[in-house]
């Protein structure tokens, strides 16, 4: 809880159970918890009378507490030692590994719900610990070719060094004022879950950075700087990287320690016997933040996703390049997407682009793929299933119809736009718009293909 449950200093020892309850909130006191609180009592009140202080303001114990979730078998039984329903934790950390047992158990400790025990989330949690530790070993392999060039490790990822980034140069700087806007705002959305004890929600919000942002897209757009012949752009590239890694890590820790220090050991230390439990936790740096960035990079992800995704739906083999025709939408003026035309390519895997200021896709000879603002549209020799295309594309229409309903009543209510931020009301109406220009286009495609 995040305030004092009770003035303490004017309070006296409590004989029995039922004294509790004019000690704490009977709200508090339900359900197989009142033992739980009863001995917390006992605890506040030995402090009270054993802990050296001035006044008892000075010697209360702890002023907040926390009651987790109450862990489950994955049938949803309660866990009992005379019903075997009980599970070792020491079999479980050795075979899926102490990280990945604790960060399944913080992401899935939502406050008011029981967490259930089941193997394919631990599963995906040691999936997790996996690629954390491929990401650290691609890093720390391909570190050899940039060393080759007379660069050490300690002019790339010393602490003084992470402390200065984002080195910003020419070649992805799109990509790097990117991940660190990210990291800004992933810093300050986990602190804030932490001090708030929304412990899932900081796990959460770390496993989609670190796979998603940082692995999947921030990793995968860099590689060629990386091994980049300028050894200017290369040095940039890997102090980047290896700054975002490092707070990664930090921000990992309190969840994943062992992982986490293990890995964090390999970076120059501070000193000799430093550790990463010591190392401060990152704090937001609001200079990081970066609305136009990443709005562009949003932009580009959208296109590449869909051509990912006619690919996929052509099953298009994974080492054919495709050419694609970008057209910008009516209302794209403000993210010059062309200008990542070579990152595009490489990670849609295509052989060229071709940008149109129309749209001349022919549906019964390809398939196109719409963002708010860009459609993409890859041709291909056979004729397009347009039956499965078409089924396609209603229920895409369907989902969006309903959400765009969602949104227009959400932002009807007057007690909605009374009491939600200015900001939230805004990047409502924002998005509804979206949804409403991508559904039009869907009905379009809906009218070509009849």
């Amino acid at each position: 809880f995040s305030s004092a449950l009770w003035p303490f200093s004017t309070l006296g020892w409590p004989d029995e159970t039922d004294n509790l309850r004019t000690f704490y909130p009977t709200s508090l006191l339900i359900s197989g918890y009142d033992i739980l609180f009863f001995w917390d009592a006992r605890m506040i009140m030995m402090g009270l009378k054993l802990y050296p202080g001035a006044v008892p303001v000075d010697r209360i114990p702890f002023r907040r507490l926390y009651v987790h979730s109450l862990v489950r078998t994955a049938e949803g039984a309660k866990m009992s030692k005379t019903k075997g329903t009980g599970v070792d934790p020491l079999q479980l950390t050795d075979e899926f590994g102490t990280d990945a047992l604790r960060y399944m158990l913080a992401s899935m400790a939502a406050p008011g719900t029981d967490i259930l025990l089941r193997e394919d989330r631990i599963l995906g949690a040691r999936a997790f610990a996996n690629k954390i530790w491929n990401a650290a070993r691609f890093l720390f392999v391909n570190l050899e070719k940039i060393e080759a060039q007379g660069v050490t490790l300690e002019e790339l990822a010393s602490p003084e060094i992470r402390a200065q980034a984002p080195y910003l140069s020419p070649d992805n700087a799109l990509a790097h004022r990117w991940i660190f806007s990210r990291l800004a705002a992933v810093v300050a959305q986990v602190n804030e879950a932490l001090e708030n004890f929304r412990f899932h929600e900081a796990a959460q919000t770390i496993y989609h950075f670190f796979w998603g942002d940082f692995c999947d897209w921030y990793i995968e757009w860099v590689k060629p700087q990386l091994s980049a012949k300028d050894r200017e752009a290369a040095v940039a590239g890997w102090r980047n990287i290896f700054a975002v890694f490092d707070a990664a890590l930090r921000l990992l820790h309190p969840v994943m320690p062992f992982l986490t220090e293990e890995l964090w050991h390999r970076l120059p230390p501070g000193s000799p016997s430093a550790t990463i439990a010591l190392a401060p936790f990152p704090a937001s740096k609001p200079w990081w933040t970066d609305d136009a960035a990443e709005k562009e990079m949003a932009a580009i992800q959208a296109v590449i996703v869909a051509a990912r995704n006619i690919r996929a739906e052509m099953k298009v083999d994974a080492k054919q390049k495709v050419p694609a025709v970008i057209t910008p939408g009516e209302t794209e003026t403000d993210y010059p997407i062309d200008t990542e035309e070579d990152a595009i390519k490489r990670l849609a895997n295509l052989s060229e682009i071709r940008w149109s200021g129309r749209r001349e896709s022919d549906p019964a000879q390809g398939l196109v793929r719409s963002a708010s603002s860009f459609d993409v549209y890859i041709a291909f020799g056979d004729a397009v299933d347009k039956k499965a295309e078409m089924l396609k594309l209603q229920k895409q229409s369907e989902r969006l119809a309903k959400d765009i309903e969602s949104k227009k009543s959400r932002l009807a209510e007057d007690s909605f736009r009374q009491k939600a931020p200015a900001e939230i009301v805004r990047s409502m109406e924002a998005t509804l718009a979206e949804r409403q220009i991508e559904y039009q286009k869907l009905l379009d495609r809906l009218a070509e293909l009849e």
